[in-house]
């Protein structure tokens, strides 16, 4: 959830010379000094199979349509499947809160925040009608209202329906900040408010976005001013939508009255005032909360301007260390030079070379359409071989250490990893043969050798070419620009 910064630290690894960057401190450190915010563990390795966004929200989709089809009544979707939901709506029991209840159930491979949030995107969009900007949001705080009481099942008690409660269990209820705790033990609570007969339920916002959830948000460095701005929004809307069925309940009262049907004049003044009650609500809690959010962009600006006098940038050293001895693999971790005090850890714990190497001012592509530039990146052989990862070559960034891009092909388990200029040379494994490749920065491919040659080869790289074991355990040298052989 954390914005970047632009950053630059000082790097050092064995087997490789030394680069510069810079970072602020408050950036590293704030995870570890705020115990109030919520900060999610993502699976930080490459992937076997990459997904893109859009397929990723029409899991969601697709479990919306089939409940927008029958929303005024409970309903089980896909209970078998890798994730299912409970729509769990009762129009009998009055007090306290219909909810939807989301599973990640336990064959589910979901391992990115993000992605679980793409799934209620697209899960609140089919189910409900609200337009993709304002399902984002409300996806977020709902993860983050279900992070903060993971675990709490007496802090759902008093809010919903017992029909909702049978459901929910100690163990599994809310959603876990690490994600290998998600798949058959998670319970995502989307709580619902329901208008009545007539009236479409939709996601109570009041409720993922209750004290302690603003101040989990507000523990971010940028105190989650965008992110809270944009449900404030939501809320206004809110207000206005239910003012204006105040107003058409006050209307069909009126006219009720007219034709001497008291009975129903009365449910429509009823109706008019508990909408009345719902807009003054809502606008009272997005006036209360665009103070608070001007207040902190106030002291945002102060801080700012603070450490910009004080010379915050401090100079640190991100350095290879030890993940796994037993399957020699390495994650990165930046350090306090002064001190040794560890201010950023990397997910990526499956780096399997003792050597990566830098590159800078790279544009890196996602699957939404947009990019981002990179003032420095790492070049690295990351990965195993399971059903979720692969080894794969990857760009690493700088700042947040964590994986930006991953190469289409799949390496060998035991390929080394060498750099002539802006090119790289691995070993790829395709069709149960391995072969020797060539990728610039950007982890394009550029050229792949025509001979196969051992998995387990080293790459001898000399100016005539790079010197490689073939099947049969015979020296070849391939030509440095097409990867041919020479002899």
């Amino acid at each position: 959830m954390k914005k970047s910064i632009p950053a630059v630290v000082f790097l050092i690894f064995a087997l490789h010379a030394a680069s510069a960057l810079e970072i602020e401190e408050t950036e590293l450190r704030s995870v570890q000094a705020n115990q109030d915010s919520v900060q999610f563990e993502n699976y930080g390795g490459p992937h076997a199979v990459v997904e893109t966004a859009d397929a990723i929200i029409n899991i969601g989709t697709e479990l919306g349509v089939q409940v927008a089809a029958d929303a005024s009544n409970p309903l089980s979707v896909n209970p078998q499947g890798k994730y299912s939901l409970y729509h769990v709506v009762n129009s009998e029991e009055t007090a306290g809160l219909d909810a939807d209840i989301f599973f990640i159930n336990s064959t589910a491979m979901v391992d990115h925040i993000n992605n679980v949030r793409r799934i209620l995107t697209g899960y609140l969009m089919a189910a409900y009608g609200y337009e993709r900007a304002d399902a984002e949001t409300i996806a977020i705080f709902i993860t983050v209202y279900n992070a903060v009481y993971r675990g709490n099942l007496s802090s759902f008690s008093g809010k919903y329906k017992n029909a909702v409660l049978v459901n929910l269990t100690e163990e599994s209820v809310g959603l876990s900040t690490n994600w290998e705790d998600w798949a058959g033990n998670t319970q995502i609570v989307i709580p619902l408010y329901n208008g009545g007969a007539g009236e479409p339920a939709v996601v109570e916002t009041s409720v993922i976005s209750d004290e302690n959830v603003i101040e989990a948000l507000r523990q971010e460095d940028d105190k989650s001013v965008d992110l809270r701005e944009n449900l404030v929004g939501i809320k206004e809307q809110e207000a206005q939508d239910y003012g204006e069925k105040a107003k058409e309940s006050q209307k069909e009262a009126a006219q009720e009255r007219k034709d001497g049907n008291a009975e129903k004049a009365a449910e429509s003044a009823k109706n008019a005032t508990e909408q009345q009650k719902r807009a003054d609500k809502k606008t009272e809690e997005a006036r209360s909360e665009r103070q608070t959010i001007e207040k902190d962009k106030q002291d945002s600006q102060k801080e700012a301007i603070s450490k910009q006098d004080v010379g915050e940038n401090r100079v640190y050293l991100t350095s290879l260390f030890i993940a796994d001895e037993k399957n020699r693999l390495y994650s990165l971790m930046t350090v306090n030079p002064q001190n040794g005090e560890v201010v950023k850890k990397s997910a990526l714990r499956q780096i399997r070379e003792k050597t990566i190497y830098p590159v800078s001012k790279v544009t890196v592509q996602k699957d939404d359409g947009t990019s981002r530039t990179f003032d420095e990146l790492f070049v690295a052989v990351c990965g195993v071989t399971d059903k979720r990862s692969a080894v794969k070559l990857c760009l690493i960034d700088a700042e947040n250490l964590e994986i930006q891009k991953q190469s289409a092909e799949t390496l060998s388990e035991t390929s080394p990893l060498v750099q002539q200029g802006d090119t790289f040379y691995v070993i790829v494994s395709e069709g149960g043969n391995a072969y020797v490749a060539s990728y610039d920065k950007n982890l394009s491919l550029k050229k792949k050798s025509s001979v196969a040659i051992n998995g387990a080869s080293p790459l001898n790289l000399f100016e005539q070419g790079i010197v490689v074991t073939d099947t049969k355990g015979n020296p070849v040298l391939l030509g440095l620009a097409n990867l041919e052989p020479v002899w």
